[in-house]
């Protein structure tokens, strides 16, 4: 099921007093105050940051961690830190990883889930307790830090997910939002030096940014093609565009992410359409979109210019993010 809208965020899971219940849903700056880090690298020693709004502590950097959504994923791998995953609520994405994450994994059984009355996903905050995780990365609203901590359990939460994000996370985002990320996961593991390893090695492959290829509108199509979300310039869709040579033409929008009507698509006229998917394949993600009412009118419809994406590749903030680019200029190559 195609669900990445914050609101609608796949394995988003909310702790109550017996159970962690879905919610049908940017990395701060180094420097931000949801990612100031204050760490060190010695074994064990106590780590504190301030997430979200909250002071996040470990004893000691984390060795054993449940993943709620996989979003992360990239980054642990990026830290060589997967083997440190002791339990996930979500099956991993084909085709985005090492063959060594995907066995490492597959050992994992997932946390055991159902469906509430809405559709979304429940866990028992029983089975999250038998995972005995020192750290839990979930969306702020899928979990209950303060019940969590008083079973011994820090939450980080990615700034994307963050309940109330600051008004810096409203402007357009930047690949420095990967960059805090990874950082900041970084001193929850311990891994600080790695962390700045990894930022390097990122830095440099992203080069310089891509001859100007047009405009571009990033969208999901949800409820079988009759919900159109655009994403807009918080989201990591306008940094991965500009090093791809495109233009977000919702980059004027505060909203990470919203739904729009087909006539405000329409006004924007992006030459091309980038639609993000989950799962499923490009072509069933591409014939979704065509049966929404009114796209026939878009030019790039018109003009054969629609292609589809894998999500992780854009947003949230992650290594991923970094790869983006390379693949939005593989599929440009294939347009007319």
């Amino acid at each position: 099921m195609n669900t990445p809208l914050l609101r609608r965020l796949p394995a988003a899971l909310t702790v109550t007093a017996l159970t962690l219940a879905a919610l049908s849903a940017c990395s701060p700056a180094a420097s931000a105050p949801d990612g100031g880090a204050s760490t060190s690298d010695a074994a064990d020693a106590p780590i504190t940051i301030d997430n979200c709004g909250s002071e996040v502590t470990l004893a000691a950097p984390a060795k054993r961690i449940v993943l709620v959504n996989n979003d992360s994923l990239p980054n642990l791998e990026a830290l060589d830190a997967v083997d440190r995953v002791v339990a996930l609520t979500s099956t991993v994405q084909p085709g985005l990883y090492k063959d060594s994450t995907y066995t490492t994994l597959d050992s994992l059984d997932l946390l055991s889930t159902e469906k509430n009355a809405t559709g979304g996903s429940i866990v028992s905050q029983e089975s999250i307790l038998g995972a005995r995780p020192d750290l839990v990365i979930a969306p702020e609203n899928a979990v209950d830090r303060a019940a969590l901590a008083a079973s011994g359990i820090a939450v980080y939460t990615p700034s994307a997910y963050c309940a109330n994000p600051g008004p810096e996370l409203s402007q357009p985002a930047t690949f420095d939002r990967v960059w805090s990320e990874v950082r900041t996961l970084g001193a929850l593991l311990g891994e600080s030096d790695q962390a700045e390893q990894v930022v390097a090695q990122g830095t440099a492959s992203l080069g310089s940014e891509a001859p100007d290829a047009g405009t571009a509108a990033a969208l999901y199509v949800s409820s079988g093609g009759s919900v159109l979300s655009p994403y807009g310039g918080p989201s990591m869709v306008t940094p991965v565009f500009a090093a791809a040579g495109l233009t977000n033409v919702y980059a004027d929008s505060p909203e990470r992410v919203f739904d729009a009507n087909i006539e405000d698509i329409i006004s924007r006229d992006p030459a091309t359409i980038v639609l993000l998917y989950s799962s499923g394949e490009p072509k069933d993600v591409i014939d979704s979109f065509m049966s929404a009412p009114g796209v026939s009118a878009l030019s790039a419809v018109q003009k054969g210019r629609v292609v589809a994406l894998q999500f992780p590749y854009t947003d949230p903030p992650s290594m991923l993010s970094i790869a983006g680019p390379q693949q939005v200029r593989g599929l440009l190559s294939t347009l007319p």
